[in-house]
């Protein structure tokens, strides 16, 4: 006869284990997209010249420039919008004035896109701008929690909608289009599943131990909201730098696109750089072509440094000014 000490003992155990595999599969699969990422894209390297590169560039039409940064301008808005939803979803608007919370927002959302580690370099940032103003550290951590909500159910609804309202003259992204809308619409049924279950009534998650009050209904459609026209604008501007005949079609675009931010993402490389790059070609396959190697560039110039310049010239705006203001009140207590 078995020992029921014994079972107990395994059931207890595998947690343990389930956390060990955990723990070590988050490096694996980094270490695998990059690697694969570096086989393409050395691969693109070998068979296209920089000068080939340049000459594409050059060539690009000025008013494709011009979209680049008027999508990569409603995507910096989309992000500015994320911890003002987020601090109105958690009833929290003490001490943080409209300005802050819109600037705070994009700065902390631009740094984690770009330079990767989003907890290290979004968080911090996140955590400098409101600790200036007497925010606490359970504070940032619940505004986090709800930015990557938002990110994500921008990426779900979008997703769900390009795959619902995908033609039937298009190729679809699964073996058959039934199957595109099959998914599209679980996704969307999902979603407002989940916006229709915050309504009933207030609800609240437990996160690595601490409890996050969940949004209600209509600031989460905003959520949703928010972090679509945030994929969409970055889709939108790869969209106009690439050339016409590289994107077979809308639905296996986004779906591309969202792979490739996802994989940058779990790769943990700044930006997704080179993952990106590296899933982009391959899931379109439009590699060997130095046009679409020239729009990726273009594309991380524009969306990627040209934001953090402009991120870092605020956080230190905000620095200087807080500076500024212990200083003079410490001269007053004198």
């Amino acid at each position: 006869m078995s020992d029921p000490t014994d079972d107990d003992t395994s059931a207890e155990a595998s947690p343990g284990r389930i956390a060990r595999v955990l723990k070590w599969a988050g490096p694996v699969v980094a270490v695998v997209l990059i690697a694969g990422a570096v086989w393409v894209l050395w691969d693109m390297a070998t068979k296209i010249s920089f000068a080939d590169i340049r000459t594409a560039a050059l060539a690009l039409p000025v008013h494709r420039f011009v979209l680049a940064f008027v999508f990569t301008l409603c995507g910096l808005a989309a992000l500015a919008t994320y911890d003002l939803l987020a601090l109105h979803a958690l009833n929290y608007t003490s001490s943080i004035s409209l300005t802050r919370a819109v600037f705070g927002g994009l700065i902390a959302n631009v740094f984690a896109n770009t330079l990767g580690f989003p907890l290290l370099s979004g968080g911090g940032a996140r955590y400098r701008i409101y600790s200036m103003v007497g925010v606490s550290f359970s504070v940032v951590a619940r505004l986090i929690v709800m930015s990557w909500l938002t990110m994500w159910s921008g990426i779900l609804f979008v997703l769900g909608l390009a795959l619902t309202l995908e033609p039937t003259t298009q190729y679809p992204v699964f073996p058959h289009h039934y199957i595109d809308r099959s998914v599209g619409l679980i996704i969307l049924v999902a979603l407002t599943g989940f916006i229709v279950w915050l309504a009933k009534k207030r609800r609240a998650i437990r996160v690595s131990g601490m409890v996050v009050r969940m949004p209600r209904a209509k600031p989460a459609f905003l959520m949703v909201l928010a972090g679509a026209v945030d994929l969409m604008a970055a889709c939108g501007t790869l969209y106009v730098l690439l050339p016409p005949d590289a994107v077979p079609d809308a639905a296996r675009y986004l779906v591309t696109y969202s792979l490739a931010f996802l994989a940058g993402m779990a790769a943990n490389t700044p930006g997704g750089v080179g993952v990106f790059e590296a899933t982009v070609v391959t899931g379109l396959d439009i590699g060997h072509r130095p046009d679409v190697a020239a729009a990726l560039i273009l594309f991380r110039l524009i969306y990627f440094v040209v934001p953090l310049i402009f991120a870092l010239v605020l956080l230190a705006f905000f620095e200087g000014r807080h500076r500024f203001a212990v200083r003079r009140a410490r001269r007053e207590e004198v």
